[in-house]
């Protein structure tokens, strides 16, 4: 009998993860998490546009893990985030002024 893996957040067949579904290397593994960080920036843009509250803790060690892992890959690997992390940087500037103009005026 085989047991599931524990991977709350992968789309699942039949109970079991998908072949596929984890990361063949660490160059795929820095752009899934660039590609998740982004979504989740650009989700707390729509709420702070929308004037909920946030609760951004945490979002700054997340952004150090990812360019820590991006430090560590080969040099060509690395040239090959670029774009993902250009992406997440766009997304975060937005989420910036998103939150800029939520403020209230002094």
């Amino acid at each position: 009998m085989r047991t599931p893996p524990h991977a709350p957040f992968l789309s699942l067949r039949l109970g079991l993860a998908e072949e596929g579904c984890f990361p063949d290397t660490p160059g795929q593994a820095v752009r899934d998490f660039a590609r998740s960080l982004a979504a989740t920036a650009r989700l707390a843009r729509a709420l702070a546009e929308a004037g909920e509250r946030i609760d951004l803790a945490g979002l700054a060690a997340h952004v150090g893990l990812l360019c820590a892992r991006a430090l560590d890959l080969a040099p060509e690997q690395g040239r090959e985030m670029r774009v993902e992390l250009m992406t997440l940087r766009g997304d975060l500037d937005a989420l910036a002024h998103a939150l800029r103009l939520s403020l209230p005026d002094p």
